[in-house]
Order: structure tokens, then sequence, then C-alpha cells
């Protein structure tokens, strides 16, 4: 039996330096199987990120990003940023963490613990003024690039009389979840325009939207991205009133808290708008500790806007991660992100300036 099994490999092998000296040739399936692997190879290419011959400095080739929960928004959009400047800065390894979200990672790189983080302009903007919840003045870390705006929708139903933010008066009014941002928000926008509604309930995203369609509540306060999941499905269902706050009433709340914006709702987002409508907003950025040098941040920024449509691959609402939007970052850049802003010929604006590189 070993004997046969030798005689066997043997002739095999004869048998392919026998093919190879004939020429021996791939046949019509092989060749077709050979041309779709090289298709193959060139797609990969195509969609590869841009390589940076930027030389990285070995105390910075390991980074900690810190996002927010897991599956959360900050956490898919930061698994795919730091992939992206993984490949594209050679050496660079940057972790993803999860944390508590804006306040906890503002903190954290406050303590050295984390690089880099993800923050709305809001609670950033307040750590680094040292106001609302902030405890103290947070100067350890300065904007890098804007993310995506995550917008304060107000609607009702367009069957009830509310057409305003002043027919909440005397309504049942909700604002989102306990502690969320819509619930504080909400909150906050009752209170300076001075609105005193009949009752005033937090609850999360879907039952708002039940209760609206049952006639339980009167009117809903949201904050989600553009456009938002929940309101398209609505709007599937339901005639939806969109809910605009006049320019008095927004350069009221604009006033009141500084770090709010504003984000224009083009018409076409939504079946029910008729009209571009303007909604106050809350910008998330991504922040770095000033501990980072200068070349390096320079770089991070430079990395993300050239990437971008590897950063839509990741999440759609990267669409509105450009160069241009940094004026809504809210907080004072870090001079690497600022070179780059200037380099390009953006004009920044004075507030986001860094203290060093004013005159």
């Amino acid at each position: 039996m070993i004997k046969k099994n030798i005689f066997i490999i043997t002739i095999s092998i004869m048998v392919v330096f026998v093919l190879a000296g004939c020429g021996y040739e791939l046949n019509e399936g092989e060749k077709e199987n050979e041309s779709e692997n090289e298709d193959l190879e060139v797609n990969d290419d195509a969609v590869s990120v841009a390589a940076s011959d930027f030389s990285l400095k070995d105390e910075e080739s390991r980074l900690l990003l810190g996002t927010s929960s897991q599956g959360g928004t900050y956490y898919v959009w930061g698994g795919g940023w730091a992939n992206i400047m993984g490949e594209s800065i050679p050496g660079l390894d940057i972790s993803v963490e999860v944390t508590g979200g804006p306040v906890t990672n503002v903190q954290l790189i406050d303590q050295g613990e984390m690089d880099i983080g993800f923050v709305t302009t809001w609670l950033g903007g307040e750590a680094y003024e040292g106001i609302g919840w902030a405890d103290k003045k947070y100067e350890s870390f300065g904007s890098l690039f804007p993310m995506y705006p995550s917008v304060l929708y107000l609607y009702s139903l367009q069957d009830t009389p509310i057409e305003t933010v002043q027919d909440f008066n005397g309504k049942h009014i909700s604002v989102g979840p306990p502690g969320a941002t819509s619930d504080i928000a909400g909150r906050a926008v009752l209170e300076v325009l001075g609105i005193e509604a009949r009752e005033v309930s937090a609850l999360p995203t879907n039952t708002q939207v039940d209760n609206l369609k049952d006639g339980l509540v009167d009117a809903n306060f949201a904050v989600t991205g553009a456009p938002g999941p929940f309101m398209l499905d609505l709007e599937a269902t339901h005639d939806v009133e969109h809910i605009e706050l006049s320019d008095e009433e927004i350069d009221k709340m604009l006033e009141e808290y500084p770090y709010w914006t504003t984000y224009e709702v083009p018409s076409d987002m939504y079946k029910d708008l008729d009209e571009d409508i303007t909604q106050i907003a809350f910008w998330n950025v991504a922040i770095a500790s000033l501990e980072l040098s200068e070349e390096l941040v320079y770089e991070l920024v430079k990395q993300t806007f050239e990437n971008h449509q590897q950063l839509l691959n990741v999440d759609p609402t990267s669409k509105d991660t450009l160069a241009e939007n940094v004026i809504h970052n809210g907080i004072p850049l870090h001079p690497g992100a600022y070179k780059y802003y200037e380099e390009i010929g953006i004009e920044i604006p004075d507030e986001l300036v860094p203290p060093e590189k004013k005159d």
C-alpha cells in the first residue's frame, strides 16, 4: 500500500512538470475567475483610504478615543473614523473606548486618561467656560472638526390647533426621556420663552410618537439627526405639523444658551414640509487634548476631510462632516486644527481661534 501511494505521488509530480513544460494554459473558466480576482483587487484599491506620508512620533502612535455607550452613534462613528485614521496614517493605532458620553469624555481628557473625545458643542462649550454642568473651566482640550448636527424638533399633528410654540400653552407636552438632551433642551425652551404647559411628560421617543397619535399628548420635543427616522415613520401614516421657532424666539434661546446653534432643515427632507425651516441644533464635534502635538492633530484633521467618502460609508450623518462647517464647532480649535483650516483658506471666527494664536 505504501509503495502504491509513493508511485501515485511520483506520477502526479511528473504530470505537473510535463504540463508546465508544454506551456499549459488556463481554460476559459479559470481565465474568467482570474479576471474577476483582478477586478476585485482593482476595486479594493479604488476604495482604499488616502495614505499619508506623515512621520508619526512613537509616543503618539497609540491613542484613546472616548465615544459613548456601545452601539450608540458616537461609538459606531468613532470606530469607523479610528479605522480610517489607522489606515491613512502609518503606525497609528486609535482604540475606541466606551464612555458615558460628552461630559465623561471632557473629564477623562482633562485627567490625562483620554486623548480624543466626541462632545456636543453645548456640553463641551459649557465645560470650556466653566458654566452649566461644569464645576470648573476645562481648558485642556481644543476642537478638531465638526461631525454632524443633532436637531431639536418641535412637532405636532396637522389636525390639532397647534402651529407655533406659543400654542403649547395649556397643552400636554412631551420633552423626551428623563435626562436626555431633548428633555433638558425642551424644558429650557419652555422656560426661556415663558410657555406654561398644562403638563410636561418625559417619555422615550417611540412612546412620544404613539401618544401623539392617540391624542394623549398634544406636541413633542425630540433631538435626533437630520432626517430623523422616527419623523419619517410618523409622516408615513400621519400629517405632521413641523413647528418652527421665530427669529426672535431663536435669538432668545441663543442668548441664554450661547453654545446652542441652528440648522436649516430643507423642505425636501420631509414630506410635510412646504419650505425650509430653521431649528435649534446641537453640533457634535471631535476634541483632543492640548498635549497632542500640533503636527499630529493637523494630520488627523486633514485625513478626516480627505477621506470623507470613507466616513460616509461608516455613517450617513458624515454628510455634514465638511471643513466649512467648522464655524459650528463652538469651542476654540486645537492649534493643529487651526493650522489646517487656515492653510485651506477658511475664515475662522474669533471665538474659535486658539488663545495662543490670537494677536
